[in-house]
């Protein structure tokens, strides 16, 4: 048994073609963006906290409560 080739339709084609450069379209504007910013804008979101940088909260009390 033979295996049938596999035909792609033009349409998808310009599909995969169209998404690609959407996404590459996306990516070059936020690089684009980044690269503008002022020097300061720049300094500034360089030195925001990272979500992992807050300080870890107190471990919990080892010794069980006292009961009365």
């Amino acid at each position: 048994m033979a295996f049938k080739r596999v035909v792609f339709e033009e349409w998808v084609l310009i599909i995969v073609i169209c998404s690609f450069g959407i996404v590459a379209g996306i990516f070059l504007i936020g690089t684009i963006r980044a690269l503008l910013l002022p020097k300061d804008q720049r300094d500034h979101l360089a030195n925001l906290p990272l979500e992992g940088d807050a300080s870890p909260p107190p471990p919990p009390d080892p010794s069980p409560p006292n009961k009365p």
